[in-house]
């Protein structure tokens, strides 16, 4: 089928809907490189974070919304880590582990990467120590490590001092492959034809023309033909959950989540040549936009005062609502734009390019509010039970006498200093850790990693027989998987231990995952949680019933909360 020309997208999708389902399907093309022939998948990049020779310009927006721009160079060696012939994957290596330990190769320096060879695309970084022992990586270093190579060459402590919620900055580079590792146009062809993606569940087809979005998802499965007919006729793709299709974008989530200790999402945007798939709006995420491909245009708007640092998204805005953008901004590919939640924004492309990005999001109901929202809850549980002034009746024919309405403000302002008395902010501190918990997808596991956890290092099946057969004795080293994988409970006599490492990569895929704890096990998660993310023996844990401890041990490996190394 051809583009129907003279017509727009809403116009093509208006037309495809009035046919009889036949002649709709007769006219799906197949998508065709420029030679006729089919475009075949790419081979992952060795290099997941890869730093070379980089020109970078940087533009920001103080000093009354006047552009500032500077350029450097930055370089960085960068060394890929090969795997073993022996790999943990082998007959070979799997039979002559008799009790869970890790076996890994050696590298020089720190690093995340992504192997081509590896049984998955996942972060491989280890540190070798003075005794040349291999050491499992560290995440909280992993995490770091990433969001300087986000932001490169601003430092962390200069982007939270200067920019977080507060302005936007705009890193433009001239390696346009700075990000192409995480996708490109091919691969997100390729995950369409290997997966399941729905409209709207996955999928949004949208157009943006005459001061209007329209989204125009039909019902079903998204097939590539059908979404190439959109983009080829003017609309653009999102695609809502790349990270569940993508292993690349999934490890830099994870990984970026274990940095922020927030909820961390993405979306990908496809835009072709000469449209706009959005109106103007605001969001209520930190946003930083990663440009794969092609080039986009922004305009970015100030909010009014009550949608700085929103909580909410906004409607779509027209054009006469908005005033003039204090920043214009024009993103090619290898260039990133951060901007806070409530800034208004919009993006399109002109006529000689089309655009690939990645959003990534992060700080979604992560402020104090949300703390207070969930905190006064338990303080005014706390103060009904303790106190019998919160639980006095309301003067009577209060909804009628002005009388009543200014003894109960005079009352309640009493009561709200008591109420300060009750409240104790770990109460939401462990709420919005569960809620953290709960909305996270399972942490991305290094090669090493899974050698030492229950997912590979397990017990083994070989033609009906067990083997590899897991025993922990008091020497064997463990640590959490990820500090932020559990969340302790205590509601009265009841411990609940929540974890994040049986999650579906689909946003709420799996219902909430717990276990009930012993009091005793609290001090043992706690002293965990200290020591992380360093190893340590078993032995050492706070609990006298040996026995006990190793089952408990054991308990919490099985559901991948805890790894082990050698």
């Amino acid at each position: 089928m051809k583009p129907t020309e003279g017509l727009s997208a809403f116009a093509v999708y208006k037309k495809m809907l009035a046919q009889k389902p036949s002649e709709s399907a007769n006219k799906l093309r197949k998508l065709k490189s420029k030679n006729g022939k089919k475009l075949k998948g790419l081979n992952a990049k060795k290099i997941l974070l890869g730093i070379e020779n980089n020109d970078i310009n940087i533009k920001t927006t103080k000093s009354a919304i006047t552009e500032s721009k500077s350029e450097s160079s930055t370089k960085c060696k960068h060394k890929s880590i090969r795997k073993d012939k022996d790999s943990p994957d082998s007959e070979k290596t799997q039979k002559k582990r008799k009790k869970v330990k890790r076996n890994g190769s050696n590298s020089d320096s720190p690093s995340i990467n992504v192997t081509e060879n590896s049984s998955s695309d996942e972060i491989k970084s280890m540190r070798e120590d003075a005794d040349g022992k291999i050491e499992l990586n560290d995440p909280i270093k992993d995490g770091l490590q990433l969001f300087e190579w986000l932001i490169s060459p601003v430092s962390p402590k200069e982007f939270f001092k200067t920019y977080w919620e507060t302005e936007p900055l705009y890193i433009g580079r001239m390696n346009k492959k700075y990000h192409s590792h995480l996708l490109s146009s091919v691969n997100l062809d390729t995950m369409l034809r290997e997966n399941n993606l729905y409209y709207t569940r996955n999928i949004d087809v949208v157009v943006y023309q005459n001061e209007e979005k329209e989204v125009l998802n039909p019902e079903g499965k998204a097939t590539p033909s059908a979404l190439w007919d959109f983009y080829s006729n003017g609309c653009s793709i999102r695609v809502l959950n790349p990270q569940t299709y993508n292993k690349k974008i999934h490890i830099m989530l994870s990984t970026l989540q274990e940095y922020f200790g927030s909820m961390v999402g993405a979306n990908v945007y496809l835009t072709p040549p000469g449209s706009q798939g959005f109106a103007p709006h605001f969001d209520d995420i930190e946003a930083f936009v990663l440009q794969i491909e092609g080039r986009k245009h922004w305009k970015l708007y100030y909010p009014k005062d009550e949608d700085v640092l929103t909580r909410y998204s906004s409607k779509n805005f027209k054009h006469d609502e908005l005033g003039e953008p204090f920043l214009e901004v024009s993103l090619e590919a290898g260039s990133m734009l951060y901007f806070p939640r409530g800034i208004i924004h919009e993006g399109w492309t002109d006529s000689d390019t089309h655009s690939l990005h990645i959003t990534v999001s992060v700080y979604q109901n992560n402020a104090y509010v949300d703390l207070l929202e969930k905190a006064l809850p338990h303080a005014l549980a706390k103060a009904a039970r303790s106190d019998v002034e919160f639980r006095k009746g309301l003067p009577l024919h209060f909804l009628r006498s002005d009388k009543a309405k200014k003894i109960m403000r005079k009352k309640v302002t009493n009561l709200m200093e008591k109420l300060q008395e009750y409240l104790d902010i770990e109460d939401g501190i462990v709420e919005l850790g569960r809620k953290l918990v709960y909305d996270s997808m399972p942490p991305a596991l290094s090669s090493e990693e899974l050698v030492g956890s229950s997912i590979q290092g397990g017990d083994l099946l070989d033609n009906g027989l067990v083997y590899n057969k897991v025993e922990f004795d008091l020497n064997n080293k463990i640590r959490l998987t990820r500090y932020h994988c559990i969340q302790l409970e205590h509601k009265g006599e009841n411990v609940k231990l929540y974890y994040s490492t049986e999650n579906s990569k689909v946003y709420h895929g799996e219902e909430e995952q717990w276990l009930e704890l012993e009091k005793p096990m609290v001090p043992v998660i706690k002293y965990l949680q200290k020591t992380f993310p360093n190893f340590v023996e078993i032995k050492d844990l706070p609990l006298e019933d040996v026995e006990l401890k190793i089952q408990f041990v054991y308990d919490l490996w099985e559901k991948g909360i805890l790894i082990t190394t050698a």
